[in-house]
C-alpha cells in the first residue's frame, strides 16, 4: 500500500498548524482509478491527476471531523480512522477498477489533502447493484 500526502496536501496542514489557520469541520472521501492498486502519485501531483471514479451515483462522500478517531501507533508513525462511509449504491458500472481513496477539503474539486492505496492493494471493479464502504485511515510516518 502507498499513501502520500501531495504537496497541495502538506499546504492545507500546515496552514492550520503551525500558522494557527481554521481547522477544517468536514472533509470528503473520494475514490479514484489513477495509478495502480499499489501506487499513488508525486508530491507534485494535485487532485486533477487523480481521476475520481465514474460508476453511476458515484459522490464525494462527507467526514465530519468527530468522525476521526483517537491517535494511535501506525507502521512507522501514528494515525487516525475515521467511522466507515458507504457509498451510493452503483446505478452503472465504472470504466475503471478503483485503485484507492483520497481526502479532499471540498465535495467538489477543491484539494487533495491526502491519498492512499486500500491495504490489500487490490483494485476493485464496480458494478451495478454493488456498494463499496472505505474506513479511511491518515498516518504519519517518522
Amino acid at each position: 500500500m502507498a499513501e502520500i500526502f501531495p504537496d497541495e496536501g502538506l499546504d492545507i496542514v500546515l496552514n492550520i498548524f503551525p500558522r494557527g489557520g481554521s481547522n477544517l469541520t468536514t472533509t470528503y472521501i473520494g475514490l479514484w482509478t489513477s495509478f495502480t492498486a499499489s501506487t499513488v502519485g508525486s508530491s507534485s501531483q494535485t487532485r486533477a491527476n487523480y481521476t475520481e471514479s465514474d460508476f453511476g451515483s458515484y459522490a464525494r462522500q462527507s467526514i465530519a471531523a468527530a468522525s476521526w478517531g483517537a491517535i494511535s501507533a501506525g507502521t512507522g508513525g501514528r494515525k487516525t480512522t475515521a467511522g466507515q462511509v458507504t457509498f451510493p449504491t452503483a446505478t452503472g458500472a465504472g470504466t475503471n477498477p478503483i485503485t484507492g481513496f483520497g481526502v479532499y477539503n471540498a465535495n467538489t474539486l477543491g484539494s487533495l489533502i491526502y491519498a492512499a492505496n486500500f491495504d490489500d492493494t487490490t483494485a476493485v471493479s464496480i458494478a451495478n447493484g454493488d456498494v463499496i464502504k472505505v474506513t479511511p485511515t491518515i498516518q504519519y510516518n517518522n
